[in-house]
């Protein structure tokens, strides 16, 4: 949230409570539950959802006070040094969904390393 959001004061927002704001998201962070949500508050006469390139082009969009960022809890905590505020959404959880995927055939050792990597990291989480 922009330094100056009216609503600090709250430890936990809905989405309903952005709907009068402009919403940034970051396009690599899928979640059509979310954006579905969010784009059902919004008014019919406005872009619902400002999609970014970056995490990093999100949070400074959201410093300058143009609008409220949405973003995984594991990418906002690293927004606490950049002037931006973070409160977690009430009604969640949500789900952001990474999908690997790979051609057919003859992995390189690096892709099968990284396969590895990201299916211990994945039920480390779901543990």
């Amino acid at each position: 949230m922009p330094p100056r959001f009216h609503l600090l004061d709250r430890a936990k927002l809905t989405v309903a409570d952005l709907q009068d704001y402009p919403i940034y998201r970051w396009q690599a962070e899928a979640c059509p539950l979310l954006d579905e949500r969010l784009a059902s508050l919004m008014p019919l006469d406005r872009e619902s959802i400002q999609q970014v390139s970056s995490f990093e082009m999100m949070a400074l969009w959201v410093a300058a006070g143009y609008g409220v960022g949405v973003s995984a809890q594991s990418r906002i905590e690293h927004g606490h040094g950049w002037g931006i505020t973070v409160r977690p959404l009430a009604d969640g959880p949500y789900e952001i969904v990474t999908y690997l995927q790979r051609p057919h055939g003859q992995a390189s050792p690096v892709v099968e390393r990284f396969e590895r990597r990201a299916l211990k990291v994945a039920s480390a989480g779901t543990a």
